[in-house]
């Protein structure tokens, strides 16, 4: 028992003497100024250090990436209210435009032989001649002076020509029935064609085919009246243009809104076309008298 003690002894007075010597190998100091033991902290500490940092910039990446998506969020927004009540004012300056020209067409009228012929009427029927026709009763006929191709305007705006004139009403075939045909313009008279309306379901549509490619044509266009078909006055205001279609090499098609509101017509004017005010036929002979 004893030997074992003194074994036991001698064991932990090696182990003190190494752990001495190592304690004073740590505090020994190199060139550099560092010591064995801070070179072992800093083995150890340096991985754990370089993590937290690495996290830290990943984190701080993540947070610059937000603010800099939020930041373009914003300006999207910005943005899109810009373009938004950029279209907003265009559209009323578009409707204004519009509005313009019906009053200075109404000026012009009124200062023409074509307006002092004119006659007021009401809408009073919308007969039923299937999907694709488009067209009105109107309360005044043969008795008021009123003809075939007379033409019918809807606050400043052709709605259409008299196709059928009985003695107290007239039958008055819109621009957008497919019988139709009215010759056009281009306001600023980039070129010229024949409207047709298309009986389509979509509502307030006519189209101009075979305009040349080599014109320039936009949405928003204003198309009025050329007079070359010798029953509607030149100037009136007919629509805007609202898509432009390539169906051929050499000519676009046209589709073109109506400046009228069919749904909405109840009180029109009616003129003379411009073949009878400088012919003098206006009364409609060869009607059948109702």
């Amino acid at each position: 028992m004893r030997g074992l003690t003194e074994r036991r002894l001698g064991l932990l007075f090696a182990v003190t003497c190494l752990a001495l010597l190592a304690l004073i190998a740590a505090q020994v100091r190199r060139p550099d100024g560092s010591t064995a033991l801070s070179r072992a902290a800093r083995a150890v500490v340096a991985p754990l250090v370089g993590g937290v940092l690495g996290a830290a910039r990943g984190v701080g990446g993540i947070l610059d990436h937000y603010v800099t998506l939020v930041g373009a969020r914003a300006e999207r927004d910005r943005l899109a209210r810009e373009l938004a009540a950029a279209q907003a004012r265009l559209a009323r300056t578009r409707e204004l435009e519009l509005e313009n020209l019906r009053l200075r067409t109404a000026l012009g009228l009124a200062r023409t032989t074509v307006f002092e012929r004119a006659v007021v009427a009401e809408v009073i029927a919308r007969p039923e001649h299937g999907p694709y026709r488009h067209a009105v009763i109107v309360d005044r006929g043969r008795a008021d002076g009123v003809g075939p191709d007379w033409v019918v305007l809807d606050r400043g705006a052709v709605a259409g020509r008299v196709v059928r004139a009985e003695r107290r009403r007239a039958e008055v075939l819109l621009l957008l029935d497919p019988d139709s045909g009215i010759a056009v313009r281009h306001r600023e008279g980039r070129f010229t064609g024949i409207l047709r309306g298309t009986g389509g379901t979509e509502a307030r549509l006519a189209r101009l085919d075979y305009v040349p490619r080599d014109q320039q044509v936009l949405a928003g266009d204003v198309l009025v009246t050329s007079g070359l078909d010798g029953i509607y006055p030149p100037g009136l205001l007919v629509g805007t243009v609202r898509r432009v279609r390539g169906d051929s090499p050499l000519t676009w098609t046209i589709d073109v809104e109506v400046a009228f509101d069919p749904a909405s017509l109840e009180t029109v004017l009616l003129l003379p076309p411009v073949g009878a005010v400088r012919g003098g036929d206006t009364d409609g002979a060869g009607e059948d008298d109702r």
